[in-house]
């Protein structure tokens, strides 16, 4: 059965080459107003209205007013615009699919923690602000300064693909995680805790990092109170 796919993403000429031989037994259209930003917040397009298949960013509203809409695979690993009980029970009535590409941005995103973690644990942004300055070689001071991620302790704040592969890359560390999540069924190598127990491991922590999604329930989520439970050394990645 021959599929209408709309997209409003702009890609390169080697991407979109390969998405046009994915589609091929397809019929692929292309919004009036694309954009190569994942984080641009798409548009109502009349293009849409005969799609069984969204991939980009498309508009929320329109989405839900197209009940021939079959599935929306959005480019990007967050979904804040989407992430609304109207849009959930909709689609869900409607027996519509919606999905995300975490996995594309779990390797980036995890890396960066990573790097992050250790630039801050070695000392490596103020050594690189010294050959900036004077050049420098703070030798004692640094050395004292730094740390190593062995055998520290990780908590993270949702526990999704980002977090899989970020527990993966910290691995070899022989670090201790736990990492919050609605559904607290096990997982190798990673305590998961429900919220109820986030004030008993918060003070553990060495490295805090949020990877919750971005919605009304989530916002505010890192307060003072949760803060003050953390030790004075501890790092926080957002």
């Amino acid at each position: 059965m021959s599929l209408t796919i709309w997209c409003n993403a702009k890609f390169s000429d080697a991407e979109t080459r390969l998405l046009t031989e994915g589609t091929r037994a397809h019929t692929l259209v292309y919004a009036s107003n694309a954009s190569a930003s994942v984080l641009v917040a798409g548009q109502a397009d009349p293009a849409l209205v005969g799609a069984d298949i969204a991939f980009g960013q498309p508009d929320p509203a329109q989405c839900l007013a197209l009940p021939k809409l079959r599935w929306v695979e959005v480019t990007t690993a967050g979904y804040t615009r989407y992430d609304t009980p109207e849009f959930q029970e909709t689609f869900r009535a409607r027996g519509s699919i919606f999905s995300n590409v975490s996995q594309v941005f779990a390797d980036p995103c995890a890396q960066h923690v990573l790097a992050m973690m250790l630039a801050l644990g070695r000392q490596l942004l103020p050594s690189h602000q010294d050959q900036l300055g004077d050049h420098s070689w703070q030798y004692s001071k640094r050395r004292y300064d730094s740390r190593l991620l062995t055998g520290q302790t990780v908590v993270m704040l949702g526990f999704g693909a980002i977090g899989r592969r970020l527990a993966e890359l910290l691995a070899p560390f022989g670090m201790t995680f736990y990492a919050l999540r609605r559904q607290t069924r096990s997982e190798t190598g990673v305590r998961i805790v429900a919220e109820t127990e986030l004030t008993r491991v918060l003070p553990l922590a060495d490295h805090i990092v949020n990877i919750l999604p971005a919605n009304p329930a989530t916002n505010g989520y890192v307060n003072a109170r949760r803060l003050a439970c953390c030790r004075p050394t501890a790092k926080f990645y957002n």
